[in-house]
């Protein structure tokens, strides 16, 4: 009886692995065009696997690593060399603009990890594609389908399916990189960060999520919250803010008389006056805490002005060091000048912006900056309140949009180790281009600044 109960297990054992690393569809002909490195051009989720054997899960991982003993890379059974990279990359200004970034992000750490230089492939295309690159996917961004990928969903997730196909994707493409690292150091052993070689991986079929940043995942960080700010009363609370540059700047004016707190929001607000503090023109507002803070988290809920081009009103929620435009005190944003970090600037209905600014960064005497489109969470931002958010602590600057991550970098010789001054402002342009009746509103919800706690 225990023979038979035995090989009864075995044979169970033996038809789920077979059922969940089961053989590859044949190569279908691609159906959109492709680009060689280099060249100029979620529904039900699914389980998870031990990386090996029946380890205990003591990691805080869903999986233990555990290196195979001979040494081996597998995926669901297959050899990683049989794999192939493959982007997918739509050709609009947010890949465009971040392209060369994203696959270094992404590239680097996985040539490291594996000891092997992978060739990518790059596929651009504006349509859902469903035919395969490669008998063996690695795939990145979110214009595919294959069997087992969760349809698209505004969240970072990544995974394995069944048959083998490994998937990462992302609210922007800035995120890859970062999935990347914690793929890798889950199944792979490999810490972020580190530059070592793997010693092996046995990866089975997967699921996992970036869970939306939240308050306890601060307060698990150590953080706690300093300002708590809702805009109540009728008119702004000076001891917190301070109206910020006065006076002449751009084509306009700023000026305290666009600032206003009512029903429970700022409001900043942009016309043309004839008869304005400064003389007749283009007006606008700005506020900055008067306490400065060095690192910490900062949100603000906002729903931004209304902008038809360049050339008018523009909201903005923004962090300036001392200095950050002059290289000997800037020095890559790591000196006492610091770094200008845009948490969001907003240029039209459906997309906002993001940038660090720097000088002194590699020799450059001007300014230096990277920055960050993001365009694919179908939000008009005029219409509602979004809450955006920026986590900069020693290592790292993290983007955030109602909790989704949209970007986490470490720009120049590393975060800005300075105090520096928290805006929200309501932004002149160099020339304004519409007529003099129209007027613009920015209206901010709540602002938040939390702090790590020291011990004394």
């Amino acid at each position: 009886m225990k023979r038979f109960w035995a090989f009864l297990l075995s044979a169970l054992m033996l038809l789920g692995i077979l059922a969940s690393c089961g053989g590859q569809p044949s190569v279908q002909p691609a159906s959109s065009e492709a680009f060689e490195s280099g060249s100029e051009e979620p529904g039900t989720v699914p389980g998870t696997e031990p990386v090996s054997g029946e380890e205990p899960v003591t990691s805080k991982y869903e999986t233990e690593y555990v290196a195979p003993e001979d040494g081996s890379f597998t995926i669901c059974g297959t050899p990683l060399s049989e794999y192939s990279l493959v982007l997918y990359y739509p050709n609009n200004e947010e890949y465009t603009m971040s392209r060369k970034q994203t696959i270094d992000a992404f590239l680097t750490p996985i040539n490291q990890a594996t000891g092997k230089e992978w060739d990518l492939k790059v596929v651009k295309n504006q349509k859902y594609d469903t035919d395969k690159w490669a008998e063996h996917e690695i795939l990145f961004g979110d214009n595919f389908r294959r069997e087992g990928i969760p349809e698209p969903h505004h969240r970072n997730y990544y995974g394995v399916t069944a048959d083998g196909t490994v998937y990462f994707c992302g609210t922007t493409p800035l995120v890859y990189g970062y999935m990347v690292e914690l793929f890798l150091e889950e199944f792979f052993g490999v810490a972020p960060g580190s530059d070592q070689l793997s010693a092996g991986c046995a990866i089975g079929e997967c699921y996992r999520e970036i869970p939306l940043f939240s308050d306890s995942e601060l307060e698990k960080r150590g953080y706690s919250c300093v300002v708590n700010e809702t805009f109540d009363g009728d008119s702004l609370n000076l001891d917190l803010w301070q109206c910020r540059a006065p006076g002449p700047h751009r084509d306009g004016f700023n000026s305290a008389s666009q600032i206003a707190v009512r029903d429970g929001k700022l409001i900043l607000t942009g016309e043309y006056l004839t008869d304005g503090e400064f003389g007749e023109g283009w007006y606008a507002g700005q506020v900055s805490l008067n306490q400065k803070y060095c690192r910490g988290y900062f949100e603000a809920t906002i729903k931004i002005s209304q902008r038809d081009s360049r050339n008018d009103f523009g909201s903005a929620f923004w962090i300036q060091g001392p200095a950050p435009y002059t290289p000997e005190l800037s020095r890559g944003g790591v000196g006492e000048g610091g770094a200008e970090i845009d948490i969001m600037e907003n240029w039209a209905p459906n997309y906002y912006t993001g940038t660090i600014w720097i000088s002194g960064y590699e020799g450059n005497e001007g300014l230096s900056g990277q920055g960050f489109s993001v365009y694919s969470l179908r939000c008009n931002y005029p219409e509602d309140f979004h809450t955006f958010a920026l986590l900069w602590d020693e290592d790292y600057y993290e983007f955030y949009v109602d909790g989704l991550m949209v970007q986490r970098t470490n720009f120049g010789y590393g975060t800005s180790t300075v105090e520096e001054e928290v805006i929200l402002s309501l932004e002149l342009t160099e020339e304004f281009r519409i007529e003099h009746d129209i007027v613009r509103v920015m209206e901010v919800d709540s602002m938040r600044v939390w702090q790590k706690q020291t011990e004394e």
